[in-house]
Formats: C-alpha cells, sequence, structure tokens
C-alpha cells in the first residue's frame, strides 16, 4: 500500500505592518507562531514588517517552516506600502515572487489553509473582508477565520450591527486572546478536513 504523506497545516498571519518588537500586538504574533510551528504548522506571510516578521521570528525560534509572498521588486508601489523586511525574507525558506498586491493576497490566500488575523490598518481590512467573503462561499468546509485580540469582538459587532450580515458570515469567525486558543481552533479543523 502506497504511503501518503499530509501536508501540513499551512497558516496566513495578518495584522499591522507598523508593530514594532516591544509591542504586545508583536509579541502575541510572535508567540502564537512558535507555538503552532512547535505543532508542526507552516506560517505563511507577506514578507513585510510588523505582525509578518513576528510571525517569522515566532516560527524560527523554534525551527519552524516559513514561507513568504511579495511583490516583485520592480512590481512594488511606489507609496504607501510596508515593503519587504529584509529581516523577514532572508529567514524564510520559501518565497513566492507575485506582480502584483492583488496577486500576492491571491497566493497568500490560496496557499493557507487557516488565518490569524491581529489589529492593522486598511491593508488587514482588504485581506480580512477576501477571506471572511471566501469562507462564507466555502461554507461548511471553509478555512478558519481566527481573529486574534478583544477589540475584534467589538469590531465584528458593530460591523454586523452596522451591515446586513447573514448569520453564516458571523458564524464563522473564531474569537482569540491566546496562542493557546489559536492551536486549538487549527487541531479541530484539522481533525474535520483531513478526512
Amino acid at each position: 500500500m502506497k504511503k501518503t504523506h499530509k501536508r501540513p497545516l499551512h497558516v496566513a498571519f495578518f495584522g499591522d505592518a507598523d508593530a514594532k518588537k516591544k509591542d504586545s500586538i508583536f509579541i502575541d504574533a510572535f508567540d502564537t507562531a512558535q507555538l503552532l510551528s512547535e505543532n508542526k504548522c507552516t506560517i505563511l506571510n507577506g514578507g513585510g514588517p510588523g505582525i509578518m516578521l513576528a510571525s517569522t521570528l515566532g516560527a524560527k525560534s523554534v525551527k519552524g517552516r516559513v514561507e513568504v509572498v511579495v511583490i516583485q521588486k520592480e512590481s512594488q508601489p511606489s507609496k504607501h506600502y510596508e515593503g519587504q523586511s529584509l529581516e523577514n525574507v532572508s529567514q524564510a525558506n520559501r518565497i513566492f515572487a507575485l506582480k502584483s498586491y492583488q496577486g500576492r493576497l491571491n497566493k497568500l490566500i490560496k496557499l493557507a489553509n487557516a488565518y490569524v488575523i491581529f489589529y492593522g490598518g486598511t491593508g488587514t481590512l482588504a485581506e480580512m473582508s477576501y477571506v471572511w467573503s471566501e469562507a462564507k462561499f466555502a461554507f461548511p468546509k471553509q478555512k478558519p477565520i481566527i481573529f486574534y485580540g478583544k477589540k475584534w469582538r467589538k469590531i465584528i459587532r458593530t460591523l454586523s450591527q452596522e451591515l446586513n450580515l447573514e448569520k453564516i458570515e458571523q458564524k464563522i469567525c473564531y474569537f482569540v486572546d491566546k496562542p493557546e486558543q489559536v492551536l486549538e481552533i487549527l487541531k479541530t479543523y484539522s481533525k474535520l478536513y483531513s478526512k
């Protein structure tokens, strides 16, 4: 009988590119990536600073695997783009280089089995909206969308009140405050969809 090798869970990290190493959000992302890497997950991010760098450093602190998806240097926007972090990209096990921001986001979403979303700005909001709508279309076999931090509950509750969100769109969100909660969600997901 042929032996099959299960692909490790690939988890994308989204969040504030301006987060600094001493910020609690950076530390949370680092700790989460570290714990997931210890449990054989591959960490994915956009190759930039902030939360992206935190996830790489967390994974690498335990010799975990990191894959980054970047925009090719010649195609990077000249203004208002966080750019690549040499500290991040230089530690990646694999680098995917795409021609556009949309291509980069599409590739991240395609590669990932789950998403951990930390606080951020409009880029994070765009990523969140994209994966959230994809999850709705894939329900009940959607990839987990995990919102990290207490503020997200209020943000999503406000969106639910002010927009015409369907029950299913609220049902597919997870809210966590600790790395261990992220791992628990991923373990449950893995059992459900690895069959």
